[in-house]
């Protein structure tokens, strides 16, 4: 049997960074971005490009948190 995996954040959704189960830099912490990626090969994957920046970085599904709009 197959489970399938939803993205709770869809593509276009903003994010804030939290401290999730892997280290993490501590300047990511609460900064805020958008969800701009989404990786079905890697389900729990998130490409995120924080406000203020132009790369996309990659975080797992327990390092982000839906930002107030």
């Amino acid at each position: 049997m197959y489970a399938l995996r939803t993205f709770i954040h869809p593509q276009g959704t903003r994010v804030r960074v939290r401290r999730g189960r892997f280290p993490i830099d501590p300047a990511l912490v609460g900064r805020e971005g958008l969800v701009v990626f989404l990786d079905d090969y890697r389900p729990g994957r998130y490409g995120v490009v924080l406000d203020g920046e132009e790369e996309r970085r990659d975080f797992a599904e327990d390092e982000l948190e839906r930002a107030s709009a």
